[in-house]
């Protein structure tokens, strides 16, 4: 009799635990939703709209064609520029070939925006890789690079992990700038703010997936402390903000919960407007 029990009730556990795989399945797929802010930077002379797209990890759950869908929805928002943080593909970039590389990257070619759109690479990335798949399209690479595009300079940080010295490449780029115009850090993963120079007001990240499932003090365990930035929205520290994306695809599980895919579209304005908030999406 005990035993039949504890049959049934493992029968039960094992058809509840493929019904929450499978929702977490469906979620994982859904349109990315918008999050929408204003952010109020000294030096700006002019309003920019900014939109960020985070970890896009072509494979298993991300087919061209679904990512093509994304890139129309950013090109709908009518960006001023687009900033890509990291991870085009999934798992070991040494698995992925150079054409097969370059096809990840493919759909991305067809964002569009005035000020340019721009990428840094990712923990799953090969640099090397990227840039070459990158290479004849609209798309600029910064990797421990700067640009100027007018109203404001994004300077691009390798990823944290990565041979270059990037903290140390990021903290003398954005030194460099030495115009009253505000700089903006891009950066695959948040750590990289802890080393955040004053000159620069606003860091762009990725990388935590926001934990892929709602489950904070889980999730806070395996990605960081960061996570809490992407949860409140911003993350103050110094007078300085983050805005950490939780991105669009998956990595590891191919689920989500409670966490859904996101495109990040930042309104930037002169300083004088009402303090950065999260507006909803």
């Amino acid at each position: 009799m005990v035993r039949r029990v504890i049959l049934i009730l493992l029968g039960f556990a094992l058809l509840a635990g493929a019904g929450l795989f499978g929702v977490g399945v469906w979620q994982a797929q859904q349109p990315p939703e918008i999050t929408r802010y204003r952010v109020t930077l000294a030096g700006l002379t002019r309003p920019v709209k900014l939109v960020q797209l985070s970890d896009t990890h072509a494979g298993r759950d991300m087919s061209a064609e679904r990512l093509s869908r994304v890139v129309a929805t950013i090109n709908r928002l009518r960006p001023d520029v687009v900033v890509l943080t990291g991870d085009y593909i999934s798992g070991n970039p040494d698995d992925w070939s150079l054409a097969e590389t370059r096809d990840a990257i493919a759909p991305l070619t067809d964002l569009k925006a005035p000020l340019g759109v721009f990428a840094v690479v990712g923990n799953h990335d090969s640099p090397e890789k990227t840039r070459w798949a990158m290479q004849e399209t609209a798309i600029r690479l910064l990797y421990n690079e700067s640009a100027d595009i007018g109203p404001l300079v994004l300077v691009g940080a390798d990823d944290i992990g990565g041979p270059r010295q990037p903290v140390e490449q990021m903290r003398r780029l954005v030194r460099a700038e030495k115009s009253e115009r505000p700089v903006i850090v891009l950066s695959h993963r948040p750590e990289l703010f802890e080393w955040l120079p004053q000159r620069s007001e606003l860091l762009l990240a990725g990388h935590t997936h926001g934990g892929q499932v709602l489950l904070p003090k889980l999730t806070r365990m395996l990605v960081g402390d960061y996570l809490a930035g992407h949860l409140r929205g911003s993350f103050f520290y110094r007078g300085q903000l983050m805005i950490v994306s939780s991105g669009l695809g998956t990595t590891a599980l191919p689920i989500r919960w409670g966490v859904p895919p996101e495109i990040v579209e930042i309104t930037l304005l002169p300083a004088g407007y009402s303090a950065a908030r999260r507006t909803g999406g």
